[in-house]
């Protein structure tokens, strides 16, 4: 047969295989090879972007809100305020001139401050500051609820049976396991079961302590179980529980992080911000009922939101309800709300996870002797149970946050190597002055290839926390005029043969549209320099561009980023900055006709007769064609 016959002609040159009765056993099982080893050409797809959608911190932003007087180092404003603007919330022109001296102080040029008036109580803008609703027809700026912060308990608290109580809305709560435990508290009711835990003694509990739990603070005594809080809220009390009659002096109400009736200023200051900036950059606003504090907020751009549990207990809403809100009034379709991951804090997810771009997360990894290591890990288990926008595993790098030396009102406190900004190209992440700081610079890099990662050292009247660092002291303004590119990028488990189509959607958010586009995928072998190769991406329909890879080598690794300029001028990546990365395969279909069989072998075995070299045949990469290589596709089809 002419299978055996044609490999017959080997047998001078290479002896060390049977080569006739190798190639009519292949004839003996051609069929069953023939369906068994077809492949098709990759195409990778991607999914609608949503008609109107939260944009994400890594799409292209104006500026940078803080506030005045700043709690970030100066190198930072600089940083902030060098090609971007720099949004600096201030009260008066008293402010404003303080402000003005510092920068000029600093060498910070005032050609990029913008100066917003409005009253503000804290400088963690990220948590107060706008979110930014956008569609083919609107720009909203999001005014969400803020009152100040909730401190919950988390990770590793077991609750004993006899202090398993239940508020005036069935909330279920742990009695020795108060929240503020930093600030006194024994319990969160006085009952024949609380003590002086912390040897203080007295013994403190949440029912008449000034404050009025009916909810705000995540429980509500508001009934008559727990005689109505003692009066707290300026109800009438019935105290038939003999809860109001311990005549405990909260002499420390002043200073608790639980804002008092009786302080002249409070939270309440910084809810009316985004009112404030949307009025002088004459922006429309949406307003929505819940508390949605930004530190505790993330968002992949495309309707997928991220939290931590102690959402819910600020609106004290149930989860179901809380999502059906989020649908509502941002489009978002799939919320993800985790257990609070640490003993006792604000419980903010921007101090454990990164969302660096729409499938990439970095999480961050503790000591295994930290109390907080296990909770921590079942949250990186449960990301990734989870599926992306373009319904594949999310990609994780973890970050090691050591111990540090904090303020003592946190518990366990690590580097906050998560709570970092993104700005356009470049990510600036917190420093504490110890070695990790570079293993933290060096995972960002790994995780976000060409970026400029950037460390910033604390400052010494306003150090980086655990809980409270350079994210949660800053938030983007995002560019209402932008291009989007949504692109499912090629990963490297998924190349089954070097037939790689690449797809794009684009949304053109300009008022007047910017078409036409030129699209091109820019790309380089990973051991070039530059990108010196490209292929233009051609129109299937108004918002669909499709192009192919070609000729790759095999067994490379490939370097790509995906380019729209528009018709005034203006350039937009994918990724905003930096390269997607994908290996390329060892391609065994050496004759193209989609199936791996004998005649891959014949035409290998004339490549070799006529002493002719060809990249692609060259399995091994050796630049030669010999045995070795058919070794190599005479084991494929076996296998």
């Amino acid at each position: 047969i002419k299978y055996s016959t044609k490999v017959f002609y080997l047998e001078n040159i290479m002896t060390k295989f049977n080569y006739i009765l190798f190639a009519n056993y292949l004839f003996y099982r051609k069929n069953k090879i023939k369906y068994s080893f077809l492949i098709f050409m990759i195409s990778f797809t991607l999914s609608n972007i949503p008609h109107s959608r939260i944009i994400a911190e890594w799409e292209p932003v104006i500026g940078t809100m803080v506030r005045w007087p700043l709690a970030i180092p100066s190198r930072l404003a600089f940083e902030l305020s060098e090609e971007e603007i720099l949004y600096v919330l201030v009260e008066n022109f008293e402010q404003q001139n303080q402000a003005i001296n510092y920068f000029n102080n600093n060498n910070i040029g005032l050609e990029n401050i913008h100066f917003i008036f409005t009253q503000t109580y804290s400088h963690w803008t990220r948590d107060y500051g706008p979110q930014f609703l956008i569609s083919d027809t609107s720009w909203h700026i999001i005014n969400q609820e803020f009152n100040g912060y909730l401190e919950l308990n988390g990770c590793g608290n077991e609750c004993n049976e006899n202090m398993l109580l239940y508020d005036c809305n069935n909330n279920s709560f742990c009695n020795d396991q108060p929240n503020y435990q930093t600030e006194g508290y024994d319990c969160y009711v006085n009952n024949e079961f609380c003590q002086d835990f912390n040897g203080d003694g007295q013994i403190l509990d949440w029912i008449g302590d000034s404050y009025c739990d009916d909810g705000t603070w995540g429980l509500n005594f508001q009934c008559d179980e727990y005689s109505y809080d003692c009066g707290d809220c300026e109800t009438f009390i019935e105290d038939s529980n003999g809860y109001c009659d311990d005549n405990i002096q909260y002499m420390n109400a002043n200073y608790l992080t639980r804002i008092a009736k009786s302080q002249i200023r409070g939270w309440d200051e910084d809810d009316n911000t985004n009112i404030d900036f949307a009025i002088n950059m004459n922006m429309n606003i949406l307003n929505i009922p819940i508390f949605l504090a930004g530190g505790n907020f993330m968002t992949d751009g495309y309707g997928t939101g991220f939290s931590t549990e102690i959402i819910l207990n600020e609106n004290n809403l149930e989860e179901d309800s809380f999502k059906n809100v989020i649908r509502e009034y941002l489009n978002m379709s799939d919320y993800h709300i985790f257990d609070n991951p640490n003993v006792s804090s604000i419980q903010h997810i921007d101090c454990i996870a990164k969302l660096v771009n729409e499938e990439t997360m970095i999480i961050k990894k503790v000591h295994n002797s930290n109390p907080e290591y296990q909770c921590i890990e079942n949250f990186v288990e449960s990301v990734s149970q989870l599926n992306t926008f373009y319904n594949r595993p999310y990609k994780i790098f973890r970050i090691f946050c050591p111990e540090i030396l904090s303020a003592s009102w946190e518990i366990n406190p690590v580097a906050a190597y998560t709570n970092s900004l993104i700005l356009n190209d470049k990510v600036f992440i917190p420093q504490y002055g110890i070695l990790e700081d570079q293993s933290a610079i060096n995972t960002y890099e790994n995780a976000m290839p060409g970026y400029e990662i950037i460390g910033i050292e604390e400052n010494i009247n306003f150090p980086w926390y655990s809980e409270d660092a350079l994210h949660c002291r800053t938030i983007g303004i995002h560019d209402r005029n932008i291009i989007h590119i949504s692109h499912k990028a090629v990963r490297t488990e998924e190349v089954i043969n070097n037939n790689i189509e690449i797809e794009i959607e684009i949304r053109d958010y300009h008022s007047i549209s910017t078409s036409p586009y030129v699209i091109s995928v820019n790309w380089k072998y990973t051991n070039e320099t530059e990108f010196n190769s490209s292929f233009e991406l051609d129109q299937v329909n108004n918002n669909i561009f499709i192009g192919r890879f070609q000729n790759l080598n095999f067994n490379d690794e490939i370097n790509y980023f995906i380019s729209l300029e528009n018709n005034i001028n203006k350039i937009y990546n994918h990724p905003i900055t930096g390269w997607h990365t994908f290996q390329t395969n060892n391609n065994y279909d050496l004759n193209n006709d989609n199936y791996i069989n004998v005649q891959d072998i014949l035409y290998q075995v004339n490549l070799i007769l006529s002493n002719e070299f060809t990249l692609f045949a060259d399995l091994n990469n050796d630049n030669q064609l010999n045995i070795i290589d058919i070794m190599l596709l005479t084991n494929e089809i076996l296998n």
